[in-house]
């Protein structure tokens, strides 16, 4: 991997950090993310990749919120992945119970505006659909759910859902 070109070693590297995983290294997945963080300094996938695994494999849902507002901070300066990131605050701030600030990010995840060619994800709603009842400002879970309807399929998992493209302007 150390001698790979630019592409290759990024390649290699997500490989590794997916065998990391599986392995549960996190310690060792969360060294080789901070070296993309640095080396990639305009790509947002490590901090996303960061946080989703404090969330989900460490259990730390403070640090996570650290990792992915520091991943929105690229992902606004570069346009990409947006709405991903904006999905993996969702699951944090849900964890964490933060309704007002989950109630923002579901208007912030609303308002954007998609553009052909630049890389994120489709409309998702499992946040939406793990909130307790009233969790979420009623007005904001109505237009949320014309935004984004729930459809057959949908789960109730705390797991981010299947990739799905994003619609284009």
């Amino acid at each position: 991997m150390k001698a790979a070109d630019v592409e290759d070693h990024y390649s290699l590297a997500w490989n590794l950090e997916h065998l990391l995983l599986e392995a549960e290294r996190y310690q060792e997945a969360l060294e080789l993310l901070d070296q993309l963080v640095e080396l990639y300094p305009d790509n947002v996938r490590p901090l996303i990749s960061k946080a989703t695994l404090y969330l989900y494999s460490l259990d730390d849902a403070d640090e996570a919120l650290r990792c992915i507002d520091r991943a929105l901070e690229r992902a606004y300066r570069t346009g990409f992945f947006r709405r991903e990131s904006l999905g993996v605050k969702a699951r944090i701030l849900l964890q964490l119970g933060r309704a007002e600030q989950l109630t923002q990010v579901l208007d912030d995840i609303m308002s954007l505006q998609m553009k052909k060619g630049v890389p994120d994800v489709g409309r998702e709603r499992d946040f939406v659909d793990r909130a307790p009842p009233g969790f979420i400002q009623q007005d904001v879970l109505h237009r949320y759910n014309q935004f984004r309807p729930k459809r057959a399929g949908d789960t109730d998992s705390d797991e981010p859902p299947e990739y799905e493209p994003p619609e284009w302007e």
